[in-house]
């Protein structure tokens, strides 16, 4: 739906700078994550995944990160953190993309 409002408007600009990166290289490290988290639901699981690989990894790690928060039984492990922050470092977010989750991190 995105595809089809956006190539019917003129309006939409072409992506530049820090717009165009979307993660492609963390495509792999994205998809282990998103297959990685026991508390998602199937469907919701399989939407990750679809727009992991069909719109962008960035888009994806930004979704699973606000259903990580959303989740009421969604701890962490440090290790799952440590992954997760390495990622977003990766794909030059700012610190309070992922830190927004070390709360959930369990503590030992």
């Amino acid at each position: 739906m995105c595809g089809a409002r956006l190539s019917a408007s003129a309006a939409a600009g072409s992506l530049a700078g820090a717009d165009t990166e979307d993660g492609t290289g963390c495509l792999d490290a994205v998809l282990a994550e998103i297959d990685g988290e026991r508390f998602l639901a199937a469907d919701v699981a399989a939407a990750l995944t679809a727009c992991a690989r069909e719109c962008t990894p960035d888009l994806a790690l930004r979704l699973l990160l606000r259903a990580i928060t959303c989740a009421s039984d969604a701890p962490l492990t440090g290790e799952q953190y440590t992954r997760l922050e390495a990622i977003g470092a990766a794909m030059q977010y700012g610190e309070h993309i992922v830190d927004h989750v070390k709360y959930l991190v369990e503590q030992a």
